[in-house]
């Protein structure tokens, strides 16, 4: 998917230097909707020494605007996405930056990170966001997920979405 940021968004390994910002972004009200659970943080900074997980910050001309990570589906039991094929890889991301909302940056920069796994080799990707995030729900789609099943998780309900290459 063309877009009209292409050639200005970036992608590069988030740090632990990122906990700070990414617990600004959690406090957005778009964000924390979804991420109710004040100690997300921990988690995520749990999640820089896991090698079944990818961290990313997402970049527009430099400025950070988004997280985004991607992992092994099948290294984690019992998941909403277990039925894609082994190696696929499950997404989870969102915009912390309230001016970058509702712009078209999310299809944007999910389509760029999505050739990639697919040319690394991934077979299908994966996501699962809550079914009352509409939002995220119609970008997904823009990039191609479509929606397979409901699911109830320990984390709450989720629309299990998938995603193949183009044949």
């Amino acid at each position: 998917m063309r877009s009209a940021y292409d050639g200005r968004i970036t992608f590069r390994d988030m740090s632990a230097e990122d906990l700070p910002l990414l617990a600004v972004w959690l406090r957005v009200p778009e964000v924390a909707r979804w991420f109710e659970d004040a100690s997300y943080i921990e988690t995520l900074e749990g999640h820089l020494a896991d090698g079944r997980i990818q961290q990313t910050i997402v970049g527009l001309d430099g400025r950070p605007i988004a997280f985004l990570q991607d992992y092994d589906i099948h290294a984690f039991e019992k998941h909403p996405l277990a039925y894609l094929p082994q190696r696929s890889r499950g997404l989870d991301t969102f915009i912390g930056v309230r001016e970058a909302l509702r712009q078209g940056l999310g299809p944007a920069y999910l389509s760029k990170h999505t050739d990639h796994l697919f040319a690394s080799g991934a077979p299908a990707l994966g996501i699962d966001p809550h079914p009352d995030n509409t939002a995220a729900i119609r970008a997904y789609e823009k990039v191609g997920f479509t929606a397979d099943k409901h699911a109830e998780t320990e984390w709450g309900p989720v629309v299990a979405m998938s995603l193949f290459p183009a044949p």
